[in-house]
């Protein structure tokens, strides 16, 4: 029988017994296995043993048929892009070597997934729903074709680690500049220079200045480290006990050895602390030949004696950032002859162990320059941050001193918001199983939360800081009102007693008794007074006798005011519940849409666009009841009915408000459950701050009604 041959080519197509395949099925669903189990079937040489199918459920068996395989095709279920991620993907990839194929399989269109996978790593296909055998017969056929020129291109070269190098080199420069975290960003430097350039083990070193202190910051409870990567700029005679090390990142493949983070003196005694000082590569074959004039020494006490491990060849390359500055350090250790061989004898390991070549030292100095400037970069973006970040804490720290009462509230908030978020990102059962916040929504909840009360800056501080229903001065002027329609009360008495002309002393007795009961009626008034400006609610009864108060004409002398109040102060002690009159909780209400501009007037980055509209949704009610906009809360994003529920709950349970004690934890719960069912809160979310005891989990304070005063038992 003829070969087969191409129709637009005059070469032969490539045979099965020419190029044989191991296909290696990655992370499948069960649906999605079954299906291309059986087209793989159809479409592979199985019988006579030149192709393979081997399946891999999870991320480490994928990993290690990856390195055993011959010429891999990987066919692998594109939604892992979002389950594992793309980094452990490229590890798969990274793995099956150079001669090998990737192809990304989906029940349905996963163009999304394909596209952030495609940004980094090359597809050899890409195939959703069922394709028919014909395709799959041709994909299989266009595979083999092209392992088998790129196998023969790696003989034509004898050696492909240079193309190989080339590619990893490239894309770990892009991953280097996507990667915005220094801790994530020191492990992939480690992670694929030690890869590259086949060491066992490595560290990163960062270079910090003895001067500067490092600051930290807070996100649900964990303190994170800011970047604090210094930078010296090498020169004769650099002052040393200027600059610290910091230890910050380990790897080792051999041996599991515990890592502790530490921070020493950078001087030209280390190996490490020289090589930053000096700006100098140090290219060592073995450790424990080091020439007797190099001022470095090296410690066999720290990993080779107290872990059984043994250093051989050692390369510590200093990173620069743009400026030509050092600062820090990678050191490698151990080149393997073999990159999969396991150096856990210590008898043995000089024998598997090669020196850094000078393809090593380029390479490595490459490295040290891009991780450097990614270092520097991720250092700058962290200062902004930082610097942003600083202006948000004094914008809040401003408006509470407009209003000192409610110091405290927006910081108390942001916790219990990002709890409960935290919460529901993890849940793995109910209704929010499904439901995930990446740590950019984390981030954009945080600076929502934090900055929801910014619009008070436009509200007058006399209605922010109003405690009772009466302003202060408004209540001396019913204080200095009542002593003097008392005053008037008494002289009106006295010139009626004068105007008797010598009557009898009874007439004088009933003159006197009438005014001492109008005194006492004024007296009994004024504290009634009093109490109903307190902010707490107001009865029907209270009501009805504050107008009898209101419409009651005092026995004055002629041209003195008869009544206690005025109708605006009538108006304002009418207020059924809270201080607040209607048109003054009109402009309170307003500092949310206040709130919302003012943020809108920020350029927020793609990551943090939805901070104006979960800042300024939070007052949106489930029966669309809500202000600003009066919209059905369901309607607005998760984020802002979760800060909702967390601003309900301080504003119930806080202690600093003078206008109300603090409620009782047991009555506070009753109360926003009585929220949620008349359409107030989001009925789900507060089944779940209830049901996780979100006020434990974080540690808030509380009143118990076991432990509240009789006021805090009162109150509502």
């Amino acid at each position: 029988m003829a070969k087969r041959t191409r129709r637009v080519s005059s070469r032969l197509a490539i045979e099965a017994t020419r190029q044989s395949l191991d296909v290696l099925m990655v992370g499948m669903s069960d649906g999605l296995d079954a299906f291309w189990k059986q087209r793989l079937t159809e479409s592979l040489a199985l019988d006579d043993g030149s192709d393979r199918i081997l399946e891999a459920i999870d991320f480490e068996q994928s990993l290690r048929l990856a390195r055993e395989s011959v010429a891999p095709v990987i066919f692998f279920d594109l939604m892992l892009v979002n389950d594992w991620g793309v980094p452990k993907l490229e590890q798969i990839f990274d793995a099956a070597g150079p001669v090998s194929a990737l192809v990304g399989v989906a029940t349905e269109e996963c163009d999304n997934e394909y596209a952030r996978l495609a940004d980094q790593c090359v597809l050899d296909g890409y195939k959703h729903g069922q394709p028919s055998k014909l395709a799959v017969r041709s994909l299989i056929e266009s595979i083999r074709d092209q392992l088998y020129m790129r196998g023969r291109l790696g003989e034509q070269h004898h050696d492909l680690r240079p193309l190989e190098r080339l590619r990893k080199l490239n894309r770990i420069g892009l991953a280097l500049t996507q990667e915005r975290d220094l801790g994530k960003l020191l492990q992939l430097i480690l992670r694929e220079t030690t890869q590259l350039l086949d060491a066992d083990a490595g560290s990163i070193y960062i270079l910090e200045s003895t001067k500067e202190r490092v600051r930290t910051h807070k996100v649900l409870g964990r303190v994170e480290r800011k970047s604090h990567a210094s930078a010296v700029r090498v020169a004769e005679g650099t002052e040393l006990g200027q600059y610290n090390l910091r230890f910050a990142a380990a790897r080792n493949e051999s041996k599991e050895i515990p890592f502790k983070e530490i921070v020493f003196p950078a001087n030209l005694q280390s190996i490490a602390g020289y090589c930053a000082l000096k700006g100098e590569l140090v290219n060592l074959p073995d450790v424990y030949n080091i020439d007797e004039d190099a001022p470095y020494t090296f410690n066999p006490d720290i990993v080779d004696k107290k872990y059984g491990y043994r250093c051989v060849s050692m390369l510590s390359i200093p990173m620069r950032n743009m400026r030509d500055e050092v600062v820090g350090v990678i050191q490698l250790i151990n080149k393997k002859k073999n990159p999969t061989q396991v150096l856990d004898n210590p008898a043995t390991t000089p024998e598997c162990v090669l020196p850094f070549g000078p393809d090593d030292l380029e390479l490595a100095l490459s490295l040290g320059n891009q991780a450097g400037t990614a270092i520097e970069n991720v250092r700058l973006y962290d200062s902004i941050n930082m610097l942003f970040e600083s202006f948000v804490y004094a914008t809040v720290r401003s408006i509470e001193q407009r209003d000192p009462s409610t110091a405290g509230h927006s910081a108390r908030v942001t916790r219990i918001t990002l709890g409960m978020a935290d919460i529901i990102r993890n849940k793995k059962d109910g209704v929010y199983k499904d439901v995930t916040f990446s740590e950019e929504e984390m981030v954009e909840l945080h600076y929502a939360s934090i900055l929801h009360d910014v619009g008070k800056i436009g509200v007058r501080e006399h209605i922010l800081t109003k405690a009772k229903k009466l302003f202060p001065f408004q209540r001396d002027v019913v204080e200095v009102r009542t002593g003097f329609i008392e005053a008037s009360i008494r002289q009106r008495a006295l010139e009626r007693i004068a105007a008797l002309n010598g009557s009898t002393a009874a007439a004088k007795d009933a003159i006197t008794k009438e005014c001492n009961q109008a005194v006492a009626q004024l007296h009994e008034d004024y504290q009634f007074v009093m109490d109903v400006n307190e902010p707490g609610f107001l009865t029907d009864e209270n009501l009805a006798k504050l107008k009898l108060v209101y419409e009651r004409e005092h026995p004055v002398a002629k041209g003195a005011p008869a009544r206690l109040l005025t109708e605006q102060e009538f108006q304002s002690l009418s207020t059924r519940r809270g201080s607040l009159s209607a048109e003054e909780r009109i402009e309170i209400e307003s500092h949310v849409l206040k709130s919302r501009k003012f943020l809108e007037n920020i350029p927020w980055s793609p990551e943090l666009a939805n901070v104006p509209a979960i800042a300024g949704w939070h007052h949106e009610k489930m029966n669309g009841k809500g202000y600003p906009d009066g919209i059905p809360a369901m309607e607005t994003p998760l984020q802002a009915r979760i800060m909702a529920v967390a601003d309900v709950f301080d504003s119930l349970t806080a202690a600093d408000r003078p206008y109300k004690p603090a409620i009782p934890l047991e009555r506070a719960l009753e109360i926003m459950q009585n929220m949620a069912k008349f359409g107030d809160l989001d009925p789900e979310v507060v089944r779940l701050f209830i049901d996780d005891k979100v006020w434990e989990k974080l540690n808030l304070k509380v009143t118990l009604l076991k432990d509240a005063n009789e006021a805090q038992r009162k109150a509502t």
